[in-house]
């Protein structure tokens, strides 16, 4: 999981416009038990097993002509190892990852290599009685992992690309990059998996659908759509007391902020200051406002599981969009029933 993680750090030179899943942040927990109102608690038990398959894809389209810049594949299983009326400890297990960058399948291919021969680490982490989760118990022993992989990183990165090291200092590189794991915040943060994963437990949604107009936490206005209600993830291997929770947002960035942020992130991975000319040669390029949406969707089994989990980012500026999508699924389960009895579908495959 930090793999990607990790890489996409290292390669992520230019603005990134990058916007939390919305639907976490904009209810905060109320548990009421009201027919009009869903809450995403998880009823979790302990030795419960299951398997997921996580893509992350990043395009661009110009003009009607799409390009794929970014495909990372990953497996992994969240297994309960405790389950107390406190809260869960949970190890999320690595199982296999995959990396594909068709403009650069030199650095594709180390990204493999070195994924392979260091491996990968798993994470404990705790949660509290309705699943959101608290800390992360072995994050030192992620931190050291995570340092060794940085350095393995950038060793292969700057022997492939020696031209950079003119336009990056690899030590203030390599300090932004350890800063980024340098805590067990920063070590959850860096985990996009168990963020759409776990981030509305303990929220409460109401049934239907609603819109509404805020400010989002950058101070953009910003307009939401939000639907929600129960039914069966699948026809085939859902339950009639699953739900669900889909949001759609929109903001727009002013030019003038677009040009700020992404000079702001040059000056402080590049060797020099953007001079007066080069900052007007590139607002006169970037002279329109940037357009956000973002689409999310969380479907959980009747035992607050999740059962199939997307967030799309696009992002529009001038003639040229943006894509990133993150799609989790479930591939296997086994679960037992929450507060005693036998197991449930153990061993249920997609």
């Amino acid at each position: 999981m930090m793999f990607r993680r990790l890489f996409f750090s290292i390669l992520a030179l230019t603005l990134q416009l990058f916007l939390q899943p919305v639907a976490a942040q904009m209810v905060t927990a109320q548990q009421e038990s009201q027919d009009s109102t869903i809450n995403v608690i998880a009823y979790f038990c302990k030795n419960d097993t299951l398997g997921y398959d996580f893509q992350h894809v990043k395009m661009k389209i110009v003009d009607n002509d799409t390009t794929v810049n970014y495909y990372y594949n990953s497996e992994f299983q969240l297994i309960v190892r405790d389950s107390t009326s406190q809260g869960y400890k949970i190890e999320m297990k690595p199982i296999s990852n995959h990396c594909e960058m068709p403009e650069d399948t030199l650095m594709a291919q180390v990204f493999e290599k070195i994924a392979n021969s260091m491996g990968d680490v798993p994470l404990v982490f705790t949660t509290d009685e309705y699943g959101t989760i608290q800390h992360a118990e072995n994050w030192r022993e992620v931190r050291d992992f995570t340092r060794k992989l940085s350095k393995s990183m950038t060793d292969s990165l700057y022997a492939l690309k020696p031209e950079l090291a003119k336009a990056i200092d690899r030590q203030r590189l390599e300090a932004s990059l350890n800063l980024q794991f340098a805590n067990e915040k920063a070590i959850l943060d860096g985990y996009e998996e168990l963020r759409i994963l776990f981030g509305l437990y303990g929220k409460s949604y109401r049934i239907g659908k609603s819109e509404e107009d805020v400010m989002n936490p950058s101070g953009y206005p910003q307009h939401l759509k939000f639907v929600v209600s129960y039914g069966k993830t699948s026809e085939d291997d859902g339950f009639e007391d699953d739900y669900f929770v889909n949001c759609l947002s929109e903001v727009t960035i002013p030019a003038k902020d677009v040009v700020n942020l992404t000079t702001d992130r040059m000056n402080m991975m590049y060797n020099h200051e953007m001079t007066d000319e080069e900052r007007q040669k590139f607002e006169k390029e970037i002279d329109e406002d940037a357009k956000v949406s973002i689409i999310e969707g969380y479907d959980y089994f009747y035992n607050g599981w999740p059962c199939d989990m997307l967030y799309e980012k696009v992002t529009d500026l001038k003639n040229v969009r943006n894509v990133e999508v993150y799609r989790i699924q479930w591939t296997t389960r086994s679960w037992g029933i929450f507060g005693g009895g036998e197991a449930l579908d153990a061993g249920v495959s997609l």
